[in-house]
Protein backbone atom coordinates (compact mmCIF):
# COMPACT_ATOMS: atom_id res chain seq x y z
CA UNK A 1 0.00 0.00 0.00
CA UNK A 2 2.82 2.15 0.18
CA UNK A 3 3.74 2.14 -3.06
CA UNK A 4 0.16 2.84 -4.17
CA UNK A 5 0.47 6.23 -1.68
CA UNK A 6 3.62 7.15 -3.46
CA UNK A 7 2.02 6.68 -7.35
CA UNK A 8 -0.80 9.21 -6.07
CA UNK A 9 1.30 11.87 -4.54
CA UNK A 10 2.18 14.94 -6.28
CA UNK A 11 4.07 17.55 -5.97
CA UNK A 12 2.78 21.06 -7.16
CA UNK A 13 4.85 24.15 -7.42
CA UNK A 14 2.43 27.17 -7.17
CA UNK A 15 3.73 30.86 -7.79
CA UNK A 16 2.25 34.40 -7.02
CA UNK A 17 3.04 37.25 -8.68
CA UNK A 18 2.23 40.11 -6.06
CA UNK A 19 0.76 43.11 -7.76
CA UNK A 20 3.08 46.42 -8.22
CA UNK A 21 0.58 48.71 -7.56
CA UNK A 22 0.48 50.96 -4.12
CA UNK A 23 -0.27 48.68 -1.27
CA UNK A 24 -0.47 45.27 -3.09
CA UNK A 25 1.31 43.18 -0.75
CA UNK A 26 1.14 41.51 2.80
CA UNK A 27 2.45 40.47 5.79
CA UNK A 28 -0.28 37.85 6.79
CA UNK A 29 -3.52 36.78 4.82
CA UNK A 30 -3.17 33.12 5.12
CA UNK A 31 -3.52 32.15 1.73
CA UNK A 32 -4.91 28.37 1.22
CA UNK A 33 -5.72 27.18 -2.35
CA UNK A 34 -8.29 24.40 -4.04
CA UNK A 35 -6.73 23.03 -7.43
CA UNK A 36 -10.05 21.56 -9.64
CA UNK A 37 -8.65 19.25 -12.14
CA UNK A 38 -10.34 16.82 -14.62
CA UNK A 39 -9.47 13.77 -12.11
CA UNK A 40 -10.60 15.30 -8.91
CA UNK A 41 -9.93 18.17 -6.92
CA UNK A 42 -6.90 18.93 -3.91
CA UNK A 43 -6.21 21.71 -1.26
CA UNK A 44 -3.24 23.00 -0.51
CA UNK A 45 -2.04 23.95 2.93
CA UNK A 46 -0.94 28.04 3.85
CA UNK A 47 1.44 29.61 1.49
CA UNK A 48 4.13 30.37 3.46
CA UNK A 49 8.05 29.80 2.79
CA UNK A 50 9.99 29.66 6.30
CA UNK A 51 12.42 32.98 6.94
CA UNK A 52 11.02 34.46 3.82
CA UNK A 53 8.83 37.70 3.34
CA UNK A 54 6.27 36.13 1.22
CA UNK A 55 3.42 38.13 -0.91
CA UNK A 56 5.83 41.81 -1.42
CA UNK A 57 5.28 44.20 -3.64
CA UNK A 58 6.18 43.05 -7.23
CA UNK A 59 7.71 39.90 -5.95
CA UNK A 60 7.57 36.45 -7.82
CA UNK A 61 7.31 33.77 -4.69
CA UNK A 62 7.20 29.76 -5.41
CA UNK A 63 5.23 27.44 -3.04
CA UNK A 64 5.70 23.86 -3.43
CA UNK A 65 3.59 21.72 -1.66
CA UNK A 66 4.40 17.67 -2.04
CA UNK A 67 2.55 14.83 -0.83
CA UNK A 68 -1.34 16.02 -2.46
CA UNK A 69 -3.37 14.34 -4.80
CA UNK A 70 -2.89 14.26 -8.49
CA UNK A 71 -5.72 16.14 -9.71
CA UNK A 72 -5.48 15.61 -13.76
CA UNK A 73 -5.19 18.14 -15.78
CA UNK A 74 -5.80 21.34 -13.86
CA UNK A 75 -8.84 23.34 -14.90
CA UNK A 76 -9.10 26.49 -12.39
CA UNK A 77 -7.91 27.43 -8.97
CA UNK A 78 -9.99 28.73 -5.61
CA UNK A 79 -8.50 31.12 -3.46
CA UNK A 80 -8.99 31.50 0.15
CA UNK A 81 -7.95 34.18 2.35
CA UNK A 82 -8.41 34.14 6.30
CA UNK A 83 -7.30 38.32 7.18
CA UNK A 84 -7.49 41.20 6.66
CA UNK A 85 -4.46 42.57 5.77
CA UNK A 86 -4.89 43.35 1.49
CA UNK A 87 -3.54 41.03 -0.92
CA UNK A 88 -3.12 42.11 -4.87
CA UNK A 89 -1.79 39.45 -7.07
CA UNK A 90 -1.75 39.54 -10.90
CA UNK A 91 -1.06 35.81 -11.49
CA UNK A 92 -0.88 32.15 -10.00
CA UNK A 93 1.38 30.24 -11.51
CA UNK A 94 0.72 26.32 -11.03
CA UNK A 95 3.14 23.78 -12.64
CA UNK A 96 3.34 19.80 -11.09
CA UNK A 97 5.79 16.84 -11.33
CA UNK A 98 3.60 14.71 -13.57
CA UNK A 99 2.53 17.98 -15.99
CA UNK A 100 5.07 20.46 -15.37
CA UNK A 101 4.17 23.04 -18.60
CA UNK A 102 3.20 25.97 -16.31
CA UNK A 103 -0.18 26.97 -16.64
CA UNK A 104 -1.35 30.83 -15.84
CA UNK A 105 -4.44 31.95 -13.65
CA UNK A 106 -4.73 35.17 -14.65
CA UNK A 107 -6.13 38.20 -12.31
CA UNK A 108 -7.33 39.90 -14.94
CA UNK A 109 -9.87 41.47 -12.98
CA UNK A 110 -7.37 43.20 -10.65
CA UNK A 111 -8.97 41.76 -8.21
CA UNK A 112 -7.83 42.05 -4.69
CA UNK A 113 -7.99 39.71 -1.64
CA UNK A 114 -8.56 40.19 1.86
CA UNK A 115 -11.82 39.10 4.63
CA UNK A 116 -11.93 42.84 4.89
CA UNK A 117 -15.00 43.62 2.16
CA UNK A 118 -13.63 47.13 1.44
CA UNK A 119 -10.41 46.01 0.50
CA UNK A 120 -11.50 42.91 -1.51
CA UNK A 121 -12.67 39.39 -1.42
CA UNK A 122 -11.66 36.56 0.40
CA UNK A 123 -12.73 34.05 -1.99
CA UNK A 124 -11.37 34.03 -5.49
CA UNK A 125 -11.97 31.67 -8.40
CA UNK A 126 -9.67 32.18 -11.44
CA UNK A 127 -9.93 29.42 -14.64
CA UNK A 128 -7.46 28.27 -17.62
CA UNK A 129 -8.17 30.96 -20.17
CA UNK A 130 -9.60 33.53 -17.96
CA UNK A 131 -13.21 32.99 -18.85
CA UNK A 132 -15.94 32.22 -16.08
CA UNK A 133 -14.08 33.76 -12.74
CA UNK A 134 -16.11 33.72 -9.63
CA UNK A 135 -15.66 36.12 -6.53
Amino acid sequence: SLLLAVTFAEKYYIKTQTSTRNNAGTDEIYLKMKLLGTEGEVKTGYFDNDDIDDFEKGHLDEFIFSGLKNVGDIMCIELFVQDNDMWCFDRVIVSSDSRPMPLFFENSSGTCMSTDSGEGVSYLKLCVGGGDIDK
